[in-house]
């Protein structure tokens, strides 16, 4: 009899599936409640049968537990380490360049912070770049037409500008891009490349 209250307290219980995605241990457990609920009193599921479902239902998350934790870890070795993403974001995609400082899960998903606070999706990560790969990075864009954020008083990115890389240079530990009009940026300053 305690199973059936325990039973009628999980199948209360109100929680959303994303439609689409493969069945997680959640659901595997509400079918397997729901077997119960449902079985023939006078043919029940036999022993053996439930046990090889509850050893499929551990084994199922212990599958997903090593995802995360390797998920995780994967994350974690981009720590202090430069990167580039595309983020799409309210329709529109943009480049984000920075040092990861930390990564943490966030409903399902892993996040990178970037030491400008930014936080972004790890799968958004287009490449790991060495202080070689940032000076390559950014001395791909000489002679390419660039939009670049131009900031609010509050450091927040207020509009874009379209502007035509001239130089790039390595100046008191920094790499600066320099614009035809002899405006500089950063790299990370760049939002993305104008079409040709």
């Amino acid at each position: 009899m305690q199973v059936s209250s325990t039973t009628s307290t999980q199948s209360n219980t109100s929680t959303q599936r994303k439609t689409g995605s493969t069945l997680g241990k959640d659901d595997f457990l509400r079918l397997l409640v729901t077997q119960m609920q449902n079985q023939d009193p006078l043919n029940p599921t036999e022993d053996t049968e439930f046990i090889a479902q509850m050893a499929q239902f551990t084994s199922l998350e212990q599958m997903q537990n090593l995802v995360k934790i390797t998920q995780f870890q994967q994350a974690s070795t981009m720590i202090d380490k430069n990167v580039k993403a595309e983020v799409t974001e309210d329709g529109y995609t943009q480049l984000v360049y920075g040092r990861v400082t930390s990564a943490r899960e966030i409903k399902g998903e892993m996040y990178l912070t970037l030491n400008s606070g930014i936080q972004i999706k790890a799968d958004d990560i287009l490449a790991v770049l060495s202080g070689d790969g940032l000076w390559q990075e950014a001395v791909s864009y000489t002679g390419e037409k660039v939009y670049v954020r131009q900031y609010n008083s509050g450091g927040y990115t207020e509009s874009v500008k379209l502007v035509t890389i001239k130089e790039v240079k390595y100046e008191n530990g920094q790499i600066n891009l320099y614009t035809t009009d002899g405006e500089k940026y950063g790299l990370e300053d760049i939002w993305n490349v104008a079409a040709s």
